[in-house]
């Protein structure tokens, strides 16, 4: 049986949803389901009818037993029971869950037909007619449920604050509140990505059975939405105050989350509208998994499609949404191959199968294009519109599609990021447990081998002293960050330029073939698209060096690498977006088109003007004019021929000069956005291990102090000692053995 944690029925080992609540089974707690009454749940008790009927799994129920956890005695309805050999839960209300693979007939049974063996009163309406009393044999002794990282880790914290209580070690105790925190807030994020109008918002919102992000015919998400847990339903608008800063969050009202997510959002006085932050207090976003509304303007090749996949990198899964009314395209494709090299926990998601009636060849086609493409992702078709309605008829989650969905959610997003997570924070964990047992085997070692007492207290203080030069800026860690970050910038600087140079090749090329006049629009696009294309593959290099760079920097301070380097993207994509590439008005000649013409058709009238007062010297009028009309006429369109060379000439200098401001300003935006970004990775890698160079430290120094105080103690109290250390080296053994588990379980299935 499965105890619901948000209603507390109990349900068979098959459900998947709560048959009360509707409450999705795999997000309940890690621990033994018991059902909510004290009473145990009886087991299908043993029929003692007049005669006996064959086991039929049909409707018709054979055994009425009156409801024990039934709260209202009033009115308790018998609920069938159909025996099989596994116990069945009993339904609280009579409409069935078709996700119960034995679910009772939607019609209850107004009275029952065989008779029980005591009392023989056929009505069914009293409240306790003396109940079969079942022997009370014990509900198939269910195995404890296995312990599952977090749990363990819990432990290993709780563990922890104890032993370092116990040693008067409140800077250690802080660390492990802060591991604690860190594995209390973690965050899993599911980016839901697609083409726009493709239901990605009523996806959100179905999936929580919560009017979360608006959707109506005249909205488009514009702006990322993030959908996370919060004990309070709240909004916060992230805006950009000034280029290069950090966005600022404003609270907000929660009726004004369509007006700050569609596009036609501006940027209002508090700056430009970065992302949005809805805040739900829903149990399937308490296990820490969060949702990601991304936008879809301008398809999945434009800018924004390349600025959601620089955003993958640090997603744990993505939903890839299309509908039922076609296949998935070429683009979808393209975009599939680069998203999953990205994050390899995907899904596409099929929407709308209520409205297409051939839906189901629509994922026949798709997965033969998955195939051909070399793409192995699992095709999940849904009906929104009717999961939204099944949160008052629960029937209807079968129908929706939803629950492999909810299943996929739940064993490879949310156990796997919980695994990473949990993994993570082990390593800091593990880390106050080895300051511990550094006290505990200096005390150890002295008391169990006396006769070598100086030489450890001589290697405790040489330790001190190695432990205080990791604090002093001479020290290798810092020297290796230091010139790290200073090779690093070159390098991201460097890779930008070369990158940024061959897309202005590019576009000359371009430019040289046609005329800007006819051919800017287009090829603007294509250079914002190749330019943020730049940009990602950039900022990738930046977080693969990055990360390498924190691993170099912990082999030099001889710690295990384990810190996450994070390195903010938000910057990146929004300045990017922002800026302006010159217009086609601004390439013509200054005056326009109509000036220039009017200059060269002037120059073809000047010239056989003079030629006709030449002319009406040596010939009579009449000639003279025949003569000016031929020569007007052929040198007037050769002028005219050359003018409009010079005019695309002077155009495709114009564009060329365009590009290159666009150019550089991108280079400046990125350059100074890489330089910020490195400093907060400095800062962030220098704080953490300072604070890690004082933590040993003290460490050394407590050591060395505890060994030379129980060197110094009596006999007797020698011994007392031995023994409390013994059990507390006990106890940090556990708590270091349950703590490599949980990283090795970090290492071997938590991988994206």
């Amino acid at each position: 049986m499965i105890s619901c944690d948000n209603c507390g029925r109990a349900n068979d080992e098959d459900a998947t949803f709560c048959t009360s609540c509707n409450h999705y089974l795999a997000w309940s707690a890690d621990k033994p389901a018991t059902p909510k009454p004290p009473e145990p749940e009886p087991t299908a008790p043993e029929p003692v009818p007049p005669e006996p009927e064959p086991i039929v799994p049909e409707p018709e129920p054979i055994i009425p037993e009156p409801e024990p956890v039934v709260p209202e005695p009033v009115v308790p309805e018998p609920e069938p029971i159909i025996p099989v050999p596994v116990p069945e839960p009993e339904p609280l209300a009579p409409d069935p869950v078709p996700f119960e693979p034995f679910a009772p007939v939607p019609v209850p049974q107004p009275g029952p037909v065989l008779p029980s063996p005591e009392p023989p009163a056929p009505e069914p309406i009293p409240p306790a007619p003396e109940p079969i009393a079942p022997k009370p044999q014990p509900t198939a002794a269910q195995p404890p449920r296995p312990r599952t990282n977090v749990s363990q880790l819990i432990s290993a914290i709780d563990q922890g604050r104890t032993l370092t209580e116990d040693r008067q070690r409140p800077d250690l105790t802080a660390r492990l509140e802060t591991a604690k925190a860190k594995l209390d807030s973690r965050t899993i994020t599911a980016v839901v990505v697609g083409e726009f109008k493709r239901g990605k918002s009523t996806l959100v919102n179905a999936l929580l059975q919560t009017a979360v992000c608006p959707v109506d015919a005249d909205i488009v998400t514009a702006v990322p939405t993030l959908v996370r847990y919060g004990e309070r339903p709240g909004l916060t608008a992230y805006r950009q105050t000034s280029p290069g800063e950090a966005p600022v969050g404003y609270p907000a009202p929660l009726n004004q989350i369509a007006r700050l997510v569609s596009e036609s959002t501006d940027a209002g006085e508090q700056g430009r509208l970065q992302s949005v932050t809805v805040e739900v207090p829903h149990r399937m976003l308490r296990s820490g998994l969060s949702l990601l509304d991304t936008p879809g303007v301008g398809g999945l090749d434009s800018v924004h499609g390349q600025l959601t996949l620089a955003s993958l990198a640090l997603a744990d899964a993505i939903l890839f949404v299309t509908d039922a009314a076609q296949e998935l395209t070429a683009p979808e494709l393209e975009f599939l191959k680069t998203a999953i090299a990205r994050c390899s926990a995907a899904a596409i998601v099929i929407t709308k199968t209520d409205l297409y009636s051939h839906w189901r060849r629509i994922v026949e086609l798709n997965r033969g294009h998955l195939a051909k493409a070399g793409i192995d992702l699992p095709i999940l078709p849904v009906s929104s519109f009717l999961r939204l309605r099944a949160a008052q008829r629960p029937e209807l989650n079968q129908e929706s599609g939803f629950a492999p969905l909810v299943e996929f959610l739940a064993t490879a997003v949310v156990v796997p990021g919980t695994t990473r997570a949990a993994a993570t924070i082990a390593q800091e964990v593990d880390f106050v447990a080895t300051q511990l047992a550094q006290e505990t085997d200096a005390e150890r070692v002295v008391l169990t081998k006396p006769h070598s007492r100086p030489e450890v207290l001589s290697k405790l203080t040489r330790a001190r002293d190695q432990a205080a030069g990791l604090t002093a800026a001479s020290a290798t860690w810092q020297q290796t960050l230091s010139d790290g970050i200073a090779d690093l910038v070159a390098d991201v600087e460097h890779d930008l330029q070369s990158r940024l140079r061959a897309v202005m090749r590019d576009v000359e090329t371009i430019v040289d073939q046609g005329d800007p006049n006819e051919t800017w629009t287009d090829t603007e696009v294509w250079l914002r698209r190749q330019v943020a294309v730049v940009g990602v593959a950039n900022r990738d290099l930046l977080i693969e060096r990055a990360r390498g760079l924190g691993e170099r920097v912990a082999e030099a301070f001889d710690l295990e690498a384990g810190t996450e380097i994070e390195v903010e993207l938000s910057q990146f994509s929004a300045d990017l977006d922002q800026l302006e590439l010159a217009s086609v008005t601004t390439l013509s000649m200054p005056g326009g088109r109509l000036q220039s013409l009017m200059m060269a058709g002037r120059t073809g009238i000047f010239v056989p003007m003079i030629a006709f007062s030449l002319g009406s010297l040596i010939v009579t009028p009449i000639g003279a004019i025949a003569i000016a009309a031929t020569l007007g006429a052929g040198i007037g369109g050769k002028l005219l021929k050359d003018e409009k060379k010079r005019q695309r000439t002077y155009r495709q200098q114009q564009a060329k000069a365009a590009v290159r401001r666009y150019i550089d300003e991108v280079a400046f935006v990125m350059n100074k956005d890489t330089r910020d970004s490195l400093r907060k990775t400095q800062r962030q890698l220098r704080d953490d291990f300072q604070e890690r160079a004082g933590l040993i430290h003290r460490s050394a120094s407590a050591a060395l102090t505890a060994a030379d105080r129980t060197a110094k103690l009596p006999p007797a109290e020698q011994t007392a000692r031995a023994a409390h250390l013994s059990a507390e080296n006990e106890r940090l053994r556990s708590m270091r053995s349950g703590l490599r588990e949980v990283a090795l379980a970090g290492k071997t299935g938590g991988g994206n």
